[in-house]
């Protein structure tokens, strides 16, 4: 089916393939992408889909999982055989795990987004691809430029000191550049995981915002614990991936706290740490973060789930997110389904030192969270860590005392009456800071989205005073 239109400001516009059977979901992809500055191209099946990856070059494929005849696992299988430079992006449903999981690991993809889509969220996961390609290509020619000049170093005459002296600085500038685009590379990797932490939270049941806390305060405690590099990034990549298995727990087991959910079902909503691993497994840069998401559930004493492990047989980033995660689960009342404040989650998590919880990781995350202000970060950190160490303080009286309540940001549709705001914002222009949601506040807030067309920044505060 060739484009019918083509809209685009640039002498080379990216060009993008959408497979999907439905017509109507193809007419819905025409509509979001009509004003975007790309050459567009639909097909209806896989099949049609590879006939015109061998007519066109294609910069981007997005197809649907559920399709007659190929699946959409297989179309990205065989593209990528055939075209592995195409970026592969998949849409897919909530009943479909255990082929996305399939999809990843033959397919290579990118990434994947559920249906019904967010517009949003769908042009911002096709930017950020277009750029990782754009990076990647950049890489490439970059990398060409210094072997060539590796060469012609190699041809020089020894006696040329001056065309040497020449040709180093030009190698110097090559590598320079080179350099930056690797990191320009891996700050877009990392931005891809966190923009795949937001997809997960909006599966109904998983809380907004609470992954990239997670994230932030287990990267906070590996640095006091003075891990490695290679350490504070798994486990900021876990963190942040550490939902990801519940995406195939039922509602039921969602919408309990952990303490209600009968002994029969226990077993099932633990294991949605396995299966979080196995979804990571095939991707290399995650297989460290898969292992500490395996075994987020895993106790001091050995009485945890899945192998039993005790002290330090456990993965120490695993050690971390249980008392993290355990600590955010004590405050918004997931596990014993009562909000506790500050001291009173502090309280549980001291409690069961020694049983559930690592006393040295204890120690250094409420000397963490106690800090005002997180020490400047290494250089290997900087490209996980960002600029949002927002916290809300229960006290000014002492520095000991100023212990913080967690800000997280959530989506509007998961605003509910009697949350704290601390802040809502449309765009750079702030709307009301400091109050709880009563259902006027929320009308509100829906009525100026929809008249501005501008999705809200909402960040709530959590636990109690």
């Amino acid at each position: 089916m060739l484009p019918e239109f083509a809209s685009v400001n640039n002498d080379k516009p990216a060009v993008i393939l959408f497979v999907d059977d439905e017509r109507n979901v193809l007419k819905a992809l025409h509509r979001l992408f009509h004003n975007e500055p790309y050459v567009p191209y639909f097909a209806s099946s896989g099949a049609e889909g590879l006939e015109i990856l061998r007519q066109h070059p294609i910069d981007l494929i997005i197809s649907d999982m559920r399709m007659p005849e190929m699946s959409g696992a297989e179309f990205l299988s065989q593209a990528f055989m055939q075209w592995p430079e195409t970026i592969r992006i998949l849409l897919t449903g909530y009943a479909d795990l255990q082929s996305t999981i399939d999809a990843v690991n033959k397919g290579r993809i990118y990434n994947y987004c559920n249906k019904p889509w967010d517009d949003a969220e769908l042009k911002l996961l096709v930017r950020n691809a277009l750029e990782q390609k754009r990076l990647r290509e950049e890489r490439d020619r970059l990398s060409d430029i210094v072997r060539q000049q590796n060469k012609e170093l190699k041809e020089l005459n020894e006696h040329l000191e001056e065309k040497v002296e020449q040709r180093t600085e030009q190698l110097n500038n090559a590598m320079q550049h080179l350099d930056r685009a690797n990191k320009n590379l891996e700050k877009q990797y990392i931005d891809s995981i966190k923009a795949f932490s937001r997809i997960i939270e909006m599966r109904p049941g998983i809380k907004s915002g609470q992954s990239k806390y997670i994230a932030e305060k287990a990267l906070l405690v590996a640095r006091e614990l003075d891990m490695t590099p290679d350490e504070k990034k798994n486990i900021f990549y876990a963190g942040l991936l550490v939902q990801i298995g519940k995406m195939s727990l039922p509602d039921s087991l969602l919408a309990v706290p952990y303490y209600k959910i009968p002994v029969a079902d226990k077993q099932r909503y633990l294991k949605h740490a396995v299966e979080g691993e196995a979804l990571l497994k095939g991707l290399t840069q995650l297989r460290g973060a898969s292992v500490l998401i395996r075994h987020q559930y895993e106790r001091y004493d050995g009485s945890g789930f899945p192998d039993g492990l005790a002290k330090q047989n456990i993965p120490q980033g695993s050690r971390i997110l249980s008392v993290v995660s355990d600590y955010i689960a004590y405050l918004e009342g997931s596990i014993t389904g009562e909000i506790m404040s500050v001291n009173t989650a502090i309280s549980q998590l001291m409690m069961r030192k020694e049983s559930y919880y690592d006393p040295e990781i204890i120690d250094a995350f409420v000397k963490a969270i106690k800090e005002d202000i997180p020490v400047e970060a290494d250089e290997e950190e900087r490209p996980i860590i960002t600029k949002s160490w927002k916290t809300s303080k229960l006290s000014t009286t002492s520095k000991n005392a100023a212990l913080e309540r967690p800000i997280l940001e959530i989506s509007y549709i998961q605003l509910q009456v009697g949350m704290e705001i601390d802040s809502v914002y449309f765009g750079d222009k702030p709307y009301v800071k400091n109050c709880f949601v009563d259902r006027k506040l929320i009308k509100n807030i829906n009525a100026l989205r929809e008249n501005s067309g501008k999705i809200p920044v909402i960040k709530i505060v959590m636990g109690m005073k």
